[in-house]
């Protein structure tokens, strides 16, 4: 188990010092923001429930609202790398460079 999370500590350092950037590493650590997340969502949670009355009452309806913001925030991010992923490989086609017509309003006046 101890050197299972080694190779996941040296896998992580290898991405996050990768200085040429052609690997994201938010990817492969959106699940540990995720567990980060709920657990602070965990712990003001419960010190929200003892701050009296109303505090007990309202906890509940913040922790709920903390996870939805998590996930939904958590889901966004790798929307947002998934759009990535696949517009990638269409900008590297020949073929949609060859089809593209002069006299586009990408190309420079003359």
């Amino acid at each position: 188990m101890l050197s299972s999370l080694w190779q996941q500590i040296r896998a992580v350092l290898d991405l996050v010092l990768d200085l040429s950037f052609k690997r994201f590493v938010t990817p492969r650590l959106v699940r540990m923001l995720y567990v980060l997340s709920l657990l602070a969502a965990v712990y003001f949670a419960w010190k929200w429930m003892w701050d009296g009355l109303w505090g007990f009452i309202t906890a509940p309806m913040v922790f709920l609202l903390m996870l939805i913001v998590a996930r939904v925030t958590v889901e966004l991010i790798l929307a947002i790398f998934r759009i990535a992923d696949h517009i990638a490989p269409m900008s590297d086609e020949p073929a949609a460079k060859s089809t593209q017509k002069s006299g586009s309003l990408t190309d420079p006046v003359p």
